[in-house]
């Protein structure tokens, strides 16, 4: 018996640019602003996982400028604030007003004592940094034109600022300028500073409209040296942690590399152009160095990763926080969770010669998908969390502000749609989840100190009813990661960012409101993908750095499979730079269990002979379940590669022989970008 795979190529997200970077050493952390005013924290320790979002406040901003200021964050953007960021509770906590409009850049200074914001009217705003917040200094000299970029120097007493034709050095303390140094114009246009680097000797490195990488004095405030790197504007700069290496790229998009050579002849160090990368096909606008990692994003929203040597490039594609997407078998429709809407569409049924499958063979479709609901938010706010029950009758989403729950249902073709005035408190969750028969809805919620766990019953008419609540704080669990209940919905299992994994008895605590909980063992790295088996009840786990365990929850230890993987798993497993995020079982065989990443999907059986280290990653062709018994040759592998696809977004049941696998539409991506910087070629 074979298995049918249902590939939906309709998921059509929009492009969503990479502002900014800003990168936190201690956790490993790299946030980075998009156009859309949302930020993602990436974990990028080991394979880099997206694993949080924080939506705008405000739907009119735009973040312009980010940075972390130990383990806290902080933006300005066009609104004229500085916001800082509750890591915890993924929203704002505090904001401080600026003097002279829109903020286009900040830097912190060497000792992370001050915080320095180049404002639209030409002012520099500077705050002094305190354990609770943000202790307004003073503003220096106004300047004419807007301040687009700026650097703190490497001793703390001067500031650089660019903007347009000119470059200036501030003294931090006085807040006077000392120099004004005029950046020279092409063809008599303006000339655009947009971004600056410091190098070791204090040295200032422009990028600028005119394509050129520019060296300036800061002390007689002079130019150095300077270089016709690209064919236009240079949006970002970024350098090594050693500062002798130089990455630049803009709307050129090409990333071109310079390093600091001493020559003989000179006796002197020169910046010496070097290899160039091609990452991107349009703008890129951010650029930072991570472990000998170069990390880049831009206007195609991709955050790409390369390196050299050795040669790799990685591009994470820009989709949504996982889950993006929901199915519902009962109904045979699957929601799809957009930016700040959602879509339910009905699937078509394949046509099957004799009514079997045939492994490998692509069917037509005698019924095609169809678009029956789009629910938008209310006043285009992101969604947080959203749900849906199997048989699509209850939908749920919250946003930053507000959650709101709605019945519905088709009825002769017609659609209906109706908000519930449910129980649930009408203000932002975190995390949410149906149980598997659609009995039990549970929330997690962050009111700043702690999380709150809530259960509510759902009755035959899918009105939601509230049962009871619980706290987690006595598990050190902060920020929820993921959430998963057992079948049986008598376990429900939570995990931080941390890597903390709490399982509670809810059964119990429902029966007799006795609490019994208990902790896994922490691991250093951050979980992915987590998932509980039906009827065994065993919990499998996958963290960013690849490892997989698997764990019995009623024996409360992990399984003679798990302790005999650890060690065994190929290299080129290990080596993989995408994350699991999505863990499925056979209903059919509970020795097999299905993971996929947004390139692979990967299937473990647990009967056949473990790899060892260096042993390849077999491909089977398809999901036949004949195979998964050991009639197979490959089967003997326990490891192997099912399919491949582009930017796999989700993979779930939709019956016992029928997956459901969601595909961001790559084509539709890339169409709905701006024109490219259009070069001339040789022969066109």
């Amino acid at each position: 018996m074979s298995v049918q795979i249902h590939n939906v190529r309709f998921y059509d997200l929009k492009p969503r640019a990479i502002v900014c970077f800003a990168y936190e050493p201690e956790k490993k952390k790299l946030a980075l602003a998009r156009d859309d005013n949302t930020l993602e924290l990436w974990n990028v320790a080991h394979a880099p996982f997206l694993e949080s979002t924080i939506c705008g406040a405000d739907s009119i901003d735009s973040i312009e400028g980010i940075l972390w200021v130990g383990s806290r964050l902080f933006t300005c953007g066009l609104r004229g604030m500085i916001t800082e960021y509750d890591s915890v509770m993924l929203g704002v906590k505090e904001e401080n007003a600026l003097t002279g409009g829109a903020a286009w850049c900040m830097d912190i200074n060497p000792n992370k004592t001050r915080i320095a914001v180049g404002t639209e009217e030409g002012y520099i705003n500077t705050f002094f940094v305190t354990e609770e917040s943000l202790m307004y200094e003073r503003i220096f000299d106004k300047q004419k034109g807007r301040i687009l970029c700026l650097k703190w120097d490497l001793t703390g007493g001067m500031i650089f600022t660019g903007s347009q034709d000119s470059i200036r050095v501030w003294n931090a303390t006085s807040g006077h300028a000392i120099h004004k140094m005029i950046v020279p114009r092409k063809e008599r246009k303006e000339t655009i500073v947009w971004c600056l680097e410091v190098t070791n000797e204090n040295m200032i490195v422009s990028g600028d409209s005119r394509g050129t990488l520019s060296i300036y004095d800061p002390n007689k405030g002079v130019l150095v040296e300077y270089h016709d790197s690209h064919i236009a504007d240079i949006l970002a700069i970024t350098m090594t942690s050693d500062k002798n290496i130089i990455y630049c790229a803009g709307v050129d998009p090409v990333i071109r590399t310079f390093q600091k050579v001493t020559t003989k002849s000179l006796g002197k160090a020169q910046w010496v152009r070097g290899i160039e990368r091609r990452v991107h096909i349009h703008d890129v606008r951010a650029l930072t160095i991570i472990d000998n990692k170069l990390y880049s994003g831009g206007v195609d929203g991709y955050l790409g990763q390369s390196s050299y040597p050795p040669k790799t490039l990685v591009k994470h594609p820009p989709l949504l926080q996982h889950p993006s997407a929901h199915a519902c078998p009962k109904s045979r429709c699957i929601m799809l969770k957009y930016a700040n809407y959602l879509q339910i569409w009905k699937l078509g049924r394949a046509t099957l010669e004799n009514g079997s499958v045939n492994p490998g063979t692509i069917h037509q479709l005698r019924e095609n998908p169809v678009n029956i609901l789009q629910l938008k938010t209310k006043d285009e706010e992101n969604i947080v969390s959203c749900a849906i029950t199997k048989d699509s009758k209850l939908i749920i989403y919250s946003t930053q502000n507000s959650t709101r729950v709605f019945n519905f249902d088709v009825i002769d073709n017609s659609v209906q749609i109706m908000k519930q005035e449910s129980d649930v408190p009408n203000k932002k969750v975190d995390k949410m989840i149906f149980s598997s028969d659609d009995k039990l809805f549970i929330t997690c919620s962050n009111d700043g100190k702690r999380n709150i766990v809530s259960i509510y019953s759902v009755n035959n008419e899918n009105y939601l009813f509230f049962k009871t609540s619980f706290t987690t704080e006595n598990e050190n669990v902060k920020t929820v990661g993921h959430v998963s209940l057992s079948s049986d919905n008598k376990y429900l299992i939570i995990s931080d960012v941390d890597s903390h994994i709490v399982v509670y008895n809810l059964e119990k605590y429902l029966d007799s409101g006795s609490l019994e909980k208990w902790s896994l063992p922490q691991y250093s790295c951050v979980v992915t993908a987590m998932a509980v088996q039906n009827d065994t009840n065993n919990l499998v786990i996958v963290y960013s750095d690849q490892k997989i365990l698997e764990y019995s929850i009623p024996r409360r230890k992990f399984t003679d499979f798990s302790n005999n993987l650890q060690g065994r798993l190929p290299n080129q497993w290990l080596a993989r730079h995408f994350p699991i995020t999505h863990i499925i079982f056979d209903e059919n065989n509970e020795n097999v269990i299905i993971f996929h990443d947004s390139t692979t999907v990967f299937v473990v059986n647990k009967v056949s002979d473990l790899p060892n280290a260096n042993a390849k990653i077999p491909k089977l062709e398809s999901l036949d379940k004949e195979e998964s018994t050991g009639s197979n040759p490959n089967s003997k592998h326990a490891l192997q590669v099912v399919k491949k696809y582009k930017h796999l977004a989700h993979l779930d049941w939709m019956s016992d022989t029928e997956l459901v696998a969601v595909e961001l539409n790559h084509n539709s991506l890339t169409e709905k970008l701006p024109p490219t910087l259009k070069k001339k070629q040789f022969g066109t």
